[in-house]
């Protein structure tokens, strides 16, 4: 009977186990056929190859979140439901200028969960927000150019750490996102924003930003906000910088 008990424990570890881990690869290989370099999306050639996207979205709606995830797994996953959703989203509405041509991009509801639909405001405020970890701000891409650039790789649970590592310092020091010297800055919307996330273990923005940044920023640095550009985050736009939805 014991033998029979200690089985069942362990194959309830290695079923947990298993279910933590999902092999993005086939997301990878989407981005990597899409996303350029620089992280700008090809939306042209997607919208071209839909079918390609509606694979990658066939897949995740496969992916069945479990409650006893670890907070990394969860963290990952959802990552990677809003930056493909928001590229399905402009997809569905190409072609377009900005997703804030979409009348309520944001509340929109078309994300299956749990046999409701969400949008991309749940998941970044009910879901991710709720990890209380304010690098997701780095990570999730809202298919705008003022956005962080979309990572190649997808985020997994067991690299997230170094990932959101990475998203940060990338996205502080990123000359198109923030303008930084030692006397004066100019943020991203999103610092101000979220500011109750950055602030939350850090006693001002600038504290905060200095554990990214490449320039070191005095502490009485004035700081102001850059105008937010929502201007679709396409691989045209960047290699033409003069992107024109076609009719």
């Amino acid at each position: 009977m014991k033998k029979k008990i200690l089985l069942f424990v362990m194959l309830a570890f290695q079923s947990l186990a298993f279910s933590q881990y999902i092999n993005y690869q086939f997301y990878e290989d989407f981005l990597n056929k899409y996303v350029s370099e620089e992280g700008y999306v090809d939306y042209d050639a997607i919208y071209e190859n839909h079918t390609d996207l509606a694979k990658v979205i066939k897949r995740f709606e496969t992916i069945q979140v479990y409650d006893g995830w670890s907070k990394n797994q969860k963290l990952s996953h959802w990552i990677n439901v809003y930056n493909v959703y928001s590229m399905k989203l402009i997809i569905d509405n190409f072609p377009i200028n900005s997703i804030k041509d979409i009348a309520g991009s944001f509340d929109y509801r078309y994300i299956p969960y749990k046999e409701q639909l969400i949008s991309l405001n749940y998941i970044e405020k009910e879901i991710l927000s709720k990890t209380l970890d304010e690098r997701i701000h780095f990570a999730i891409n809202c298919a705008s150019l003022s956005c962080p650039n979309i990572n190649r790789t997808p985020f997994y649970g067991d690299t997230i750490e170094m990932q959101l590592e990475v998203a940060a310092k990338a996205f502080i020091n990123d000359p198109t996102k923030n303008a930084i010297n030692r006397k004066e800055i100019k943020l991203s919307k999103i610092f101000d924003w979220f500011a109750a996330d950055f602030l939350k273990n850090n006693t001002s923005i600038v504290s905060y930003i200095n554990k990214y940044s490449d320039t070191k920023i005095k502490e009485t640095a004035t700081i102001s906000y850059l105008e937010y550009n929502w201007s679709l985050n396409s691989k045209m736009k960047f290699e033409s910088n003069a992107f024109v939805a076609r009719k």
